[in-house]
């Protein structure tokens, strides 16, 4: 049958990643990427020890760390390419590391279960690796809320985005978007400390996430309406969500029929965000939602992928 092996690999291999996304926890998934975060951390405490210097000493700083992981880390990758005689057993490898995997949704699941059963401080732990917001303060309604911005995002962040880089460009444009993630995410302009030194990181990162969150956006939007998602993200102004995330959370918000973003606090600070959409509050019930409407969109790509392979197989057993 010589017309399997006309198949396009890196379709073939993102609809494999995603099926194995899909019904398991990817053990090892993202590891090499916790220890980057560990060694971005001590960079910037070399780099960027404290924050006296001018905003454009530090942001300087910042922008020459993260070109400085960039080069040496895809560099080293693409040397790798050259000597291998199984480049695409790289690009699997890549996708494997840097694709997320459900872990995210079972943390958001527990912290759901926590809130049902009236245990605030539980939830409020089982929260931290979803939130970079303060917690300590979060009523339950403030909790769920937050746990579905971040499962939301991290979805389109983690998978959605991943697999569109991985289409585009392979494994070194996959690699590429992560390092981007993960340095932006490390060096958190959100935060006080890096404010400045992480501002280069974040901008490059939105511009790298834009995709993934859109397209996340318009298969929520899809299960629930567009009409609807659409009047949320234009009845709120501009005020701290770049579109992409606005228009991701204005589905969000519609598909849940609640009220997402507000004010958030960070390191103390209070950072004022827009509000978006006119439904109720949300409660712990709508974390369990939003985990199925992702569990949804995954089915939704699964099967474009699975039909777009199956037309290219039946184009090219047609013309063998």
């Amino acid at each position: 049958m010589q017309w399997l092996n006309t198949l396009p690999a890196w379709p073939l291999m993102a609809l494999l990643a995603l099926l194995a996304s899909r019904w398991l926890v990817l053990p090892g998934a993202r590891a090499p990427f916790r220890a980057l975060a560990v060694l971005l951390q001590q960079l910037a405490k070399k780099v960027h020890p404290d924050i006296s210097r001018s905003h454009f000493q530090q942001q300087l700083s910042g922008t020459l760390a993260l070109l400085l992981l960039l080069t040496l880390t895809l560099a080293i990758a693409y040397g790798f390419y050259l000597l291998s005689e199984l480049p695409l057993v790289l690009d699997a490898l890549i996708l494997y590391f840097c694709l997320g995997s459900r872990l995210t949704l079972q943390q958001a699941a527990a912290v759901a279960d926590s809130i049902n059963r009236q245990q605030l401080t539980l939830a409020r732990q089982r929260a931290r690796p979803l939130l970079l917001r303060d917690r300590q303060n979060l009523s339950a309604m403030g909790l769920s809320k937050a746990c579905i911005e971040s499962v939301l995002h991290s979805n389109a962040a983690n998978l959605v985005a991943v697999i569109f880089w991985f289409l585009v460009g392979g494994g070194l444009l996959t690699l590429a978007y992560t390092l981007l993630q993960v340095a932006a995410r490390q060096w958190n302009s959100k935060l006080p400390h890096y404010r400045y030194f992480g501002l280069t990181a974040a901008r490059c990162y939105q511009l790298a996430v834009a995709p993934g969150l859109v397209i996340s956006a318009l298969l929520l939007a899809l299960q629930t309406g567009l009409s609807r998602a659409w009047r949320n993200y234009r009845t709120n102004e501009a005020l701290f969500f770049n579109w992409p995330s606005r228009l991701l959370l204005a589905a969000g918000a519609s598909a849940l029929s609640s009220r997402l973003g507000g004010p958030a606090f960070y390191a103390g600070t209070k950072t004022p965000r827009q509000r978006l959409g006119n439904g109720t509050e949300p409660a712990a019930n709508d974390i369990l939602r939003a985990v199925l409407f992702i569990n949804a969109q995954q089915t939704a790509l699964i099967l474009i992928l699975s039909s777009v392979l199956a037309l290219y197989a039946a184009y090219s057993f047609l013309a063998a």
